[in-house]
């Protein structure tokens, strides 16, 4: 009966000094916290705005519970606020963080304006104190000062790529005002805000700096999302001839320029990508359009519509089409019109069995261009059709990042009229098409690289 009575006093005695034991673990000067990150950014944020909200999750790794001494923020006039565990202080005491626990912080950033055209870094350090051990993780944001369009655009100007402008509702442009977009012009847009046109809006970037059309959510959540703003919408009063060398994406309807009456003037597109849209690409009516090396992909509807009367040339293009958020109706390139249409060196591609329609053959060519059709299109377009590539896998270098550009197989390669050399002698990557005995079809020209 002793023995049995000694036994358990030294096990209760042996517990005891276990948990006091355990407890001395938790005031190790080397015991670390465990954070999901070691940096949190933000990406790049327009000044004047509330931010996204970012979540930092720490850890204790520990059997045991640990207290948290001191978080703070290094900065005491920091731009960040946290959220700690639902209490909104920067400055926090004496935490516990049980064993095997997980404190929540929820950080977001204030950001005035500055009046500067370069983004600048906004850092700063949250520290945490723990047995006498201390442990950070930065905070960073590249805070991006910008020109606010609020009001529609009643006389000329000029935009540059200084800094970006923010549209933050419907903006038009009067009539008779010329609105030039110079090369680094970055335009963004909140959610449904669109440009209109009744004026002349003029595009001129270059291949080192396009002109830029977006989504005013720069977080990299929301990139390649369609749907974000609405488009660029031109009037039957608007006189613009020139999109040169720029990229719209993401939105609900790309450029659409429908109008009631047909004008003699022509639209000259080159150098442009259009991608991502729940609507249209492009929608043209009653209008000419010249265009060539333009890159249209990943559209709800057609990636170009052409309506009414007008003539239409499209050169060295690539259209493509696999969108995959909604079932897809509509072919890449649809034509109803009564005016002169013209393809040549370019690729007609998707998921769809045909994916091109033209209403009437009369007054079409379709000339050296690597195409997705049917059977029965085929047929219908006989006459229309000459040296093109039908159904063959045009091998773009990789679908699922976006990328256009031939793989070395590619049989649109060399395979184009010679006849364009000349006059489109650069794809839209800036690459020579004079290099081989043909220029490829569409609008990258194979490169090989080392």
């Amino acid at each position: 009966m002793h023995f049995y009575r000694f036994f358990f006093f030294m096990l209760i005695l042996g517990t005891i000094l276990s948990c006091q034991e355990d407890e001395n673990d938790t005031v190790n000067p080397y015991f670390q916290l465990t954070f999901s990150t070691d940096t949190l950014t933000f990406d790049t944020l327009f000044t004047g705005f509330a931010s996204t909200t970012k979540q930092l999750k720490v850890k204790n790794t520990s059997s045991n519970a640990v207290s948290i001494t001191h978080l703070y923020l290094l900065n005491s006039e920091s731009a960040y606020r946290l959220n700690v565990n639902g209490t909104q202080s920067d400055d926090v005491s004496d935490i516990e963080l049980d064993a095997k626990d997980s404190l929540y912080i929820f950080i977001e950033v204030d950001l005035p304006a500055m009046d500067e055209d370069a983004a600048r870094l906004i850092e700063d350090h949250l520290c945490f104190e723990v047995n006498g051990n201390l442990q950070e993780v930065i905070l960073e944001t590249y805070a991006q000062d910008v020109y606010l369009v609020d009001e529609d655009i009643r006389e000329s100007a000029v935009w540059t790529g200084n800094r970006p402008y923010l549209c933050t509702d419907s903006v038009w442009i009067d009539e008779g005002v010329d609105l030039l977009l110079q090369e680094g012009t970055k335009v963004y847009f909140t959610k449904n805000a669109a440009l209109h046109v009744k004026g002349n809006l003029e595009i001129r970037g270059s291949f080192q700096q396009p002109v830029y059309f977006g989504s005013s959510r720069l977080e990299e959540l929301y990139e390649n999302v369609p749907g974000q703003w609405d488009g660029i919408y031109f009037y039957n009063e608007s006189n613009s001839e020139l999109l040169s060398h720029f990229i719209l994406e993401d939105g609900i309807n790309g450029l659409k320029m429908v109008k009631t009456n047909f004008q003699e003037d022509s639209l000259n597109i080159e150098y442009g990508i259009i991608r991502n849209f729940t609507g249209k690409g492009i929608y043209l009516a009653n209008t000419n359009l010249i265009a060539h090396d333009l890159l249209i992909n990943n559209c709800g509807e057609e990636c170009l519509r052409m309506e009414e009367e007008g003539s239409f040339e499209l050169t060295h293009s690539t259209f493509y089409n696999a969108w995959y958020y909604s079932v897809r109706s509509s072919p890449v390139l649809f034509y109803q019109g009564s005016g002169k249409l013209q393809i040549c060196n370019s690729i007609i591609w998707g998921s769809k069995t045909n994916e091109l329609d033209i209403n009437s053959v009369e007054l079409t060519t379709v000339n050296y261009s690597l195409l997705k059709l049917s059977a029965s299109k085929q047929e219908t377009y006989v006459s229309v059709l000459q040296e093109c590539l039908l159904n063959i896998d045009p091998d773009f270098s990789d679908l699922e990042e976006f990328d256009y550009r031939l793989n070395s197989d590619s049989p649109a390669i060399n395979s184009g009229d010679t006849e364009f050399m000349s006059s489109f002698s650069v794809d839209l990557a800036g690459n020579s098409r004079d290099k081989d005995s043909a220029p490829d079809m569409g609008c990258f020209e194979y490169v090989e690289i080392d």
